[in-house]
């Protein structure tokens, strides 16, 4: 389905996230914020030399969960146990502490901006929240990763699967761009996915391999007497690979001190959301808020033009957490809806460029009675209409 490798892009201090599964998520923001106001609470630089791996590693199960830690973990952690010493395992877990330590390191650094925001989603669907770990092998949490395979952002999913599971994917908003919004499609594919396989190691694979790819996989295997276990199915190497890199890599997420990695943990991305009318340029909104444009775009990557795309009740738009509600709400008020704009013809200028630079159909240009005799050609000084929405 996805058809990639595991290629982790490249990225303030921390605590573990073995917390994540041991308590509410509320402890865990305690620890947090304990550990960002206290950095000094760094380990030693030869603590961390001795902690460098210079071959596999053995995995003793009892130094990862304590007693009481066995009890309250998730499913998915307690899987990742039980296959800690297998050679599968322990060969990615080689793999990601050597050739990918670096990238792990700034990954899991990285992963405290998002995960606050990723983990009650999945709760909410009734999911396991280290499941939110998977992006560590996907994206490395970085939400404009893109593949040679068309998938892309945080949860790395094709345009198809993400228009099934509820994303929007056009010419004004690639949602699988936005963190909030992919995490969403992804649980609903994880649900989805969730009720029709036994076990978590065949839903793992289905959304790496594709629904159908797993699901005759475990065909062949009880029609030859096998058990449906994943060593038993028939699934391409990528896939045979993946899922046990993600076991890997939640055993590091949950202790990356006893593998001698020390992230510099970033603290949780905080904005608000507020419902914009569509068409309305960003910079205008951003001047409004007093918040530079810079900070509009990186709240929301999935947007894909200069302007609000549009949406029923006005876009989910997101901005700087400074920005008190109360301004924000009454900034949105006192914007209207844009969608006509007009265009001054500059030198040079053709109608497919200004088709692109608004993300329209040529057919929703309209020509000055200057131009009328002149379908394809337009003169500098020309003013045209824009239809921003409709059909064409």
């Amino acid at each position: 389905m996805k058809g990639r490798g595991f290629e982790f892009p490249d990225l303030k201090r921390g605590f573990s996230l073995k917390n994540l599964f041991s308590g509410s998520l509320y402890a865990v923001f305690l620890f947090f914020v304990l550990a960002t106001l206290l950095p000094d609470a760094q380990p030693s630089a030869s603590a961390v030399e001795a902690a460098s791996p210079s071959k596999t590693l053995e995995v003793d199960p009892d130094l990862i969960l304590g007693p009481a830690e066995r009890e309250s973990a998730g499913p998915l952690v307690r899987r990742a146990r039980s296959l800690a010493e297998t050679d599968e395992v322990k060969g990615q877990l080689d793999h990601l502490l050597t050739e990918k330590r670096e990238v792990i390191r700034k990954s899991l650094g990285l992963s405290t901006k998002y995960l606050p925001h990723i983990m009650p989603i999945l709760e909410r669907h009734d999911l396991p929240s280290e499941l939110a770990f998977l992006c560590l092998i996907e994206s490395g949490y970085h939400h404009s990763a893109r593949s040679h395979a068309g998938a892309v952002g945080m949860w790395q999913m094709i345009r198809a699967t993400s228009k099934r599971f509820g994303l929007v994917t056009d010419s004004w908003v690639d949602e699988r761009l936005d963190f909030v919004r992919s995490t969403e499609g992804a649980a609903r594919f994880f649900s989805y996915l969730k009720g029709r396989f036994d076990n978590w190691d065949q839903v793992l694979a289905a959304y790496n391999a594709g629904e159908g790819r797993v699901r005759t996989a475990v065909k062949k295997a009880r029609v030859q007497n096998q058990e449906p276990d994943f060593q038993n199915l028939r699934l391409p190497r990528e896939t045979r690979i993946y899922v046990p890199a993600f076991y890997a890599a939640l055993l590091i997420a949950m202790e990356p001190e006893r593998y001698g990695l020390f992230p510099e943990y970033q603290p949780p991305l905080d904005f608000k959301e507020v419902r914009i009318p569509g068409g309305v340029p960003l910079a205008t909104v951003s001047l409004k808020l007093g918040c530079d444009l810079s900070e509009i775009r990186v709240l929301n990557p999935s947007i894909r033009k200069d302007r609000v795309p549009f949406s029923e009740g006005g876009f989910p738009l997101k901005v700087p957490s400074f920005i008190g509600m109360e301004r924000a709400e009454r900034v949105a008020q006192s914007l209207r809806e844009v969608t006509y704009v007009s265009y001054r013809v500059r030198q040079g200028d053709t109608l497919w460029d200004i088709s692109r630079k608004f993300g329209v159909s040529i057919s929703r240009i309209s020509r000055s009675s200057r131009g009328k005799g002149h379908p394809s050609r337009i003169f500098p000084g020309e003013i045209l209409v824009v239809s921003l929405v409709g059909e064409g």
